[in-house]
């Protein structure tokens, strides 16, 4: 997946390898993607993230290599 991501993924659901809702992609700052999480999350996958397991912030710096593919409205995790 390119790690030079653009304006055009802003509002996108980011869901995880198995189909859980994590976020939103709420911006993209330098080419990355910053997400806002939403809703109870499992723990594990937070942890594979380096989210820490636990929320503590609205967005989340969201690396391209987690990034598994990009349709028109999702971002699906290789996590």
């Amino acid at each position: 997946m390119p790690d030079d991501f653009s304006e055009k993924q802003v509002g996108k659901r980011v869901v995880s390898q198995t189909g859980e809702e994590i976020g939103t992609v709420s911006d993209v700052r330098g080419g990355d993607l910053h997400v806002t999480v939403e809703g109870d999350v499992d723990p594990d996958v937070l942890d594979e993230l380096a989210w820490d397991g636990t929320v503590e912030q609205d967005t989340h710096h969201l690396p391209g290599r987690y990034v598994a593919n990009v349709d028109e409205d999702t971002i699906r995790l290789r996590v």
